[in-house]
């Protein structure tokens, strides 16, 4: 998956993150800057710093590798500075990330989440129900 990276505001590159096993690879390159530039995580949950990006001929490149605990929940960006705020990334479709699948299933990939209608499935235990567009829906993180 990729994500976008902000500094004061606008894209200045992507983040590209990658399942090894138990762990979630990210990969940012970014063109040659002046300084150090650190790079944070923005996710549901905060903000995590991952690191301080590596200067080399081609820019600035930045690869690691973290355990699911160690994310600040679901990402949602990455930026130069904590306090970058998140919500100026645009929605996918307008709906928030989601997109219809088979069944009238609905995916957010961003956030790994599959929403299959409440009619379909009965009784789950422990199951979370939310209301997309009006819909009734069992959640699952995939």
């Amino acid at each position: 998956m990729d994500y976008p990276i902000f500094e004061n505001g606008a894209e200045i590159g992507r983040l590209n993150a990658r399942q090894e096993g138990l762990y979630t690879v990210f990969e940012a390159r970014l063109p040659r800057r002046e300084g150090l530039t650190r790079l944070y995580l923005v996710g549901e949950k905060g903000v995590r710093l991952l690191g301080i990006m590596e200067p080399g001929r081609g820019g600035c490149t930045l690869i690691r590798r973290l355990s699911r605990r160690e994310l600040p929940g679901a990402i949602r960006c990455a930026a130069t500075t904590p306090g970058e705020p998140e919500t100026r990334r645009p929605q996918q479709n307008g709906r928030g990330g989601w997109r219809k699948g088979e069944l009238g299933a609905l995916y957010d990939d961003e956030r790994r989440l599959v929403a299959l209608p409440a009619g379909l499935r009965e009784g789950a235990k422990g199951a979370r129900t939310l209301s997309i567009n009006g819909k009734e829906y069992i959640v699952f993180r995939w």
